[in-house]
């Protein structure tokens, strides 16, 4: 059966450590897949503004499932979307906040107008925050924020390994929220329902495409639900064990030798 969907994850996955990707090669492959009718999907826990970014120069038929499943995105037009109920959200930042092991963390609430967080534009971390979110803005008090609320992010950027945090976390909310990896030291925190797999499936019921036709591409916990949805599932090679353990297909290649491209090159000359 031919593939009909393809979704990658970005950071880690679809870019290099760079942040970077062959931007001639994915061009000419997104034209051969618009032309055989194959839907492209950048399936993100990152801001749609910022997954719209990543593709600037990229032209033609490419939909987004960002913030991990919270908003879909199909031509600019938004399909679904999941904001955090304020007070739910403002749990987290008391939580985050009142626990010693918890210290240190970068908050950061990511909305429908912008991105907002409890660091200073004169802290370091700042230009690396920035390079995920569109429209970053200080918060001194969380509490003034108004925006709809898709994600808190809860980053520690200086650690390697937060897995004794996030274990914190999720006995935090019980089935009112759910807490992912999601790379780079960070812990997204969304609706219990929300998952990158969530969003794939209401594509793949809007465009009536099974799992058997489906293929993705993740390398974090965050995307482990959308691989174990789709027959042709893959971890990336650099992927974490969390994302490998939900799936037995790795790619040949990792992240900084383009491995998800290596791998739409495969199904374009039916190799898969």
């Amino acid at each position: 059966m031919s593939i009909k969907l393809i979704a990658s994850d970005i950071d880690g996955t679809f870019l290099d450590d760079q942040h970077e990707f062959d931007r001639t090669r994915f061009q000419n492959q997104l034209d051969e897949m618009n032309r055989r009718g194959i839907h492209f999907v950048v399936a993100s826990g990152n801001q749609y503004l910022h997954c719209t970014k990543v593709m600037t120069g990229i032209n033609g038929d490419l939909t987004y499932v960002a913030e991990d499943g919270a908003l879909i995105v199909e031509k600019g037009k938004m399909l679904d979307s999941s904001p955090i109920e304020p007070e739910l959200w403002q749990k987290v930042v008391t939580s985050v906040d009142e626990q010693p092991i918890l210290a240190n963390a970068v908050i950061i609430l990511s909305g429908e107008k912008a991105a907002h967080t409890n660091v200073t534009p004169q802290n370091e971390v700042w230009g690396r925050t920035g390079y995920f979110y569109e429209n970053l803005t200080h918060a001194s008090d969380f509490s003034t924020v108004t925006d709809e609320i898709y994600k808190v992010d809860v980053n520690w950027p200086d650690l390697a390994d937060i897995r004794d945090k996030y274990n914190v976390l999720t006995t935090e909310f019980g089935n009112q929220l759910t807490e992912v990896m999601s790379g780079y030291s960070g812990i997204d925190i969304i609706k219990p329902h929300v998952t990158k797999a969530y969003g794939l499936v209401q594509l793949q019921r809007i465009w009536n495409v099974s799992m058997a036709e489906t293929m993705t591409f993740g390398d974090n916990q965050n995307d482990a639900e959308m691989l174990k949805h789709a027959k042709y599932g893959y971890a990336m090679k650099n992927a974490s064990p969390e994302a490998k353990a939900a799936t037995s297909l790795v790619t040949p290649l990792d992240n900084n030798h383009s491995g998800v491209l290596d791998m739409i090159d495969r199904v374009l000359n039916d190799q898969i």
